[in-house]
């Protein structure tokens, strides 16, 4: 039987137009789809967890644009992945206004505005993952209408990158891991829109994303990858 999990689900107000970057409406579907899966434990909170939140989790996931990477915020993540806990960070969260490279140290890469690149569009995702990785098993790519960061400051040969987009006639690292110490992180650049978090191959990889960030078998949450999901 699936051992008890505690998941943490960090959104704040959203920041774009309409279906771009609705962390709020995201917080509240995925916080109702995996607390569909018996034994998961899921809490909320808006800007960041309290320090109860910190202590409880296996994983903390992060869908909002942090404006405030102060030294504080830098130990609690810090302190969460020393003690082996896995922390997410979906599209804007790995953006850093300030010292990216800091940032970049904890998620593996980090993106920022002036140095960062970025565009709206059609996204062909192809699978690069090592063969038989937990999380991109099965998966070999697909198409998306969504955003793109690049480059990504922070060296590339420290992450596992799972999945590369091209633009300017290159490969760039979307999807990735990282391991700090015990902690495990996973990163994704996607999910500009609302409407990418409803391709099943994308929730699939970013529910296979929490399980191993959490220390969960990568498959524990693959029932939901099309709960809720028009496939016509």
């Amino acid at each position: 039987e699936a051992r008890p999990i505690d998941l943490v689900l960090v959104a704040s107000d959203q920041d774009h137009g309409p279906g771009e970057h609705d962390y709020p409406a995201w917080q509240k579907r995925w916080a109702e789809l995996l607390r569909g899966v018996s034994g998961v434990r899921v809490s909320t909170a808006s800007g960041w967890p309290s320090r109860e939140q910190w202590d409880g989790a296996e994983a903390v996931v992060f869908y909002f644009w942090n404006h405030e990477w102060s030294r504080e915020r830098l130990k609690d993540l810090d302190d969460f992945l020393a003690r082996g806990g896995g922390a997410v960070f979906l599209h804007s969260a790995t953006i850093a206004d300030q010292d990216p490279e800091v940032l970049a140290e904890r998620l593996g890469l980090a993106a920022q505005p002036v140095r960062t690149k970025y565009r709206h569009g059609p996204v062909d995702l192809k699978v690069t993952a090592p063969e038989g990785h937990p999380v991109s098993i099965g998966v070999k790519g697909f198409h998306l209408v969504d955003e793109t960061y690049w480059p990504m400051i922070g060296d590339p040969s420290r992450v596992t990158v799972l999945a590369t987009a091209e633009e300017e006639r290159k490969p760039w690292p979307m999807l990735w891991t990282f391991e700090r110490g015990k902690g495990r992180v996973f990163c994704s650049i996607l999910g500009h829109y609302s409407w990418t978090f409803d391709d099943p191959f994308f929730r699939i990889l970013v529910l296979r994303g929490i399980a191993w960030a959490a220390g969960e078998p990568s498959r524990r949450f693959d029932g939901l990858a099309t709960v809720g999901v028009s496939l016509k």
